[in-house]
């Protein structure tokens, strides 16, 4: 039996059980956390029809989808294209995408996050909430051009990868057809010109640039790094030691439920 049908079994013997639930999948723990608290201050009774279940990564959850088509998943955004997104949507009808760029980006925005303080520790930034806007905003250009580097870059393993790299060079059968190697390698060097992908990079942070702050914290800031780097370090030093988990899991359930989630409830139903 293999990790994904062992996964499966595992979602409908622990938690459907003898029951008619369907299931919404998610990629990981931390998204499932976030979700439950969500759904619980939307839809309180959303559990009499609905479990919420981890895949461990968005891969796995696009493949169980596809076993499961009674099931709705949910997965990051992260870097990939609008075109990549209504791609994969044709083939997995049951499948949708967050709205942002991955669940951290929920606790990026500063209104949203200074609405999810507890008035004692709004009370602790003497700046009020433009103190802590300035925070999050101080190095945003850094983090912008990061954001969109990284979503040039990242799918360049995933194209070598559709190209072949590396195993098309590592059949015996090959080796001595030397045309054909030197076919392969420059199809290679062919995806990967620096040019034309520093060109992509450009035209990509142009239109970036003249979106709004909450356009690029939402969705074209790399929201997992940022929020380790930048917004817990700040709370950290504002705030008062806290592990990021803690702090990420205190932001969300203090947090109002983001408007932007309201058509994931819509498919689920609820409204």
């Amino acid at each position: 039996m293999s990790k994904l049908e062992t996964r499966i079994r595992e979602i409908k013997e622990q938690q459907i059980g003898n029951s008619s639930k369907r299931v919404l999948l998610l990629e990981g723990t931390d998204d499932v956390q976030a979700f439950e608290v969500f759904l619980g201050k939307r839809h309180p009774n959303f559990g009499k029809d609905w479990v919420l279940a981890s895949a461990g990564k968005k891969q796995n959850v696009i493949d169980i989808l596809v076993q499961e088509p009674d099931w709705l998943g949910l997965v990051d955004r992260d870097e990939w294209s609008d075109e990549k997104i209504a791609e994969i949507v044709q083939t997995t009808e049951n499948l949708i995408f967050l709205p942002r760029y991955c669940i951290e980006n929920y606790l990026v925005l500063p209104h949203e996050l200074w609405n999810a303080l507890p008035p004692k520790q709004q009370q602790k930034l003497t700046g009020g909430f433009t103190q802590l806007e300035q925070l999050v905003l101080q190095d945003l250009d850094r983090w912008v051009n990061h954001g969109v580097l990284w979503s040039i870059v990242n799918p360049l393993w995933e194209g070598l990868r559709s190209l072949g790299f590396k195993e098309k060079l590592l059949d015996p059968d090959i080796s001595f057809d030397h045309g054909e190697i030197l076919r392969v390698l420059s199809e290679w060097h062919q995806f990967m010109e620096p040019n034309e992908i520093m060109q992509r990079f450009r035209e990509k942070l142009e239109i970036v640039s003249g979106l709004s702050l909450t356009e690029k914290l939402a969705c074209h800031v790399h929201g997992k790094k940022f929020y380790e780097a930048v917004i817990d370090r700040s709370l950290n030093d504002l705030l008062g030691q806290k592990s990021a988990t803690d702090r990420q899991k205190s932001i969300v359930r203090f947090m109002s439920v983001p408007d932007d989630l309201d058509f994931v409830w819509e498919r689920m139903g609820l409204n």
